[in-house]
């Protein structure tokens, strides 16, 4: 009867959850197809998965990878910089014998990272002063670098492959924002440039001179100045270059280094202007539940699911530390007196599964 205590099976009460938290919209950056044929090609072509294997933590083996990329080439320019059209296409420009630059770097990572099912994303970043550049800045005033989102860490993290670095506080792997606020807080001496091997190669011998043909006003650039230049670059571990940030079609709007029109001597645009960390660091390869008690079937929760994760696939479960299983989106939960534990993540079309979110909640039967 509709409203009869006696009907009601028992306590069902939530008692620990581990939930993270959705932030902002992982739905407004396009992040590719890892199983696009040339994507799977570079893959294979290159062992990527014998690359990143034998690691203890995911983190290592995306650092792994990084480490695999600086070691393609190292850093100089090219007169194929408009030829090539993906990483694939700069890889065996790069077996070639071609150098290329910070963005081409960035590039392959992400793309690489890509075909594993990791995401990763491009950050456009520059000094302070980069108008009207002087000296040594001239043609210096800009840095391209990948983040890569770390389910180990929960959090995106900068990973910068032309360098073979990143960067930690407290222990921690930082994110492009987070450098940018220790570098504008004067705080940068609390942050630890985490250098790999391959270091950072300056470009020597006739090639700098490729540098005149392909940018304005450096006619005057040469070994010596590639020196200078290179030198200038990695003085303080590259963080100065992380006063200005973009991500995406996001520009990040701080009012110790507001945004300029002027890039390089040349009339520039930014982004959409933003100063909500939400807008930029939106979280990625969560799920999350919400359920709702029944007992027509014996005591359960009906339980939906719904995720954040790019190249989705399908949703996994394991109650009481069972075996994973392929789930629906929807399903039934049955209760057992006592405590019931609930894990549920997503798995991406790699098979790469993501962050595990979990639900513990006791059942106690009514006792009239």
């Amino acid at each position: 009867m509709r409203g009869d205590r006696r009907a009601i099976p028992g306590d069902f009460d939530v008692i620990r959850c581990d939930l993270p938290a959705f932030i902002g919209d992982y739905r407004q950056m396009d992040y590719g197809d890892p199983r696009a044929p040339r994507t799977v090609q570079m893959r294979e072509q290159y062992g990527l998965d014998e690359v990143v294997s034998g690691f203890a933590t995911e983190f290592e083996a995306q650092c792994a990878l990084r480490r695999w990329v600086r070691s393609r080439w190292d850093h100089g320019w090219s007169l194929k910089f408009a030829e090539v059209e993906d990483a694939l296409d700069i890889l065996q420009a790069a077996e070639a014998g071609e150098k290329f630059t910070c963005g081409f770097y960035a590039r392959v990572f992400v793309e690489c990272a890509r075909s594993l099912g990791w995401v990763a994303r491009l950050l456009s970043i520059g000094v302070q002063d980069c108008g009207f550049p002087r000296g040594h800045n001239v043609g210096n005033v800009g840095h391209a670098v990948p983040e890569i989102w770390s389910n180990d860490l929960r959090k995106w993290v900068l990973l910068d492959p032309d360098l073979n670095v990143h960067y930690e506080r407290d222990g921690v792997p930082l994110s492009g924002l987070e450098i940018h606020d220790a570098w504008l807080s004067h705080e940068h001496e609390s942050v630890t440039v985490v250098q790999d091997e391959p270091a950072f190669t300056p470009p020597t011998g006739d090639h700098p001179l490729l540098v005149r043909q392909l940018m304005p006003n450096m006619e005057h650039f040469d070994e010596r100045e590639a020196q200078f230049y290179c030198r200038r670059f990695a003085r303080h571990g590259a963080m100065d270059y992380y006063a200005r940030l973009n991500i995406g079609r996001w520009t990040w709007l701080d009012r110790r280094c507001l945004p300029t029109f002027v890039q390089h001597f040349e009339p520039g645009r930014t982004g959409f202007l933003t100063s909500n960390r939400d807008d930029l660091y939106w979280s990625v390869n969560l799920v999350r539940p919400s359920a709702t008690a029944s007992w027509e079937n014996g005591p359960q929760l009906s339980v939906t699911l719904e995720h954040c994760m790019p190249w989705f696939d399908h949703f996994e479960k394991r109650v009481d530390k069972s075996g994973w299983q392929a789930c629906d989106a929807e399903f039934a939960w049955p209760m057992i007196e006592g405590e019931n534990v609930l894990e549920m993540r997503g798995v991406n079309v790699c098979g790469r599964p993501g962050i595990v979110s979990r639900l513990e909640v006791a059942y106690s039967p009514a006792k009239w």
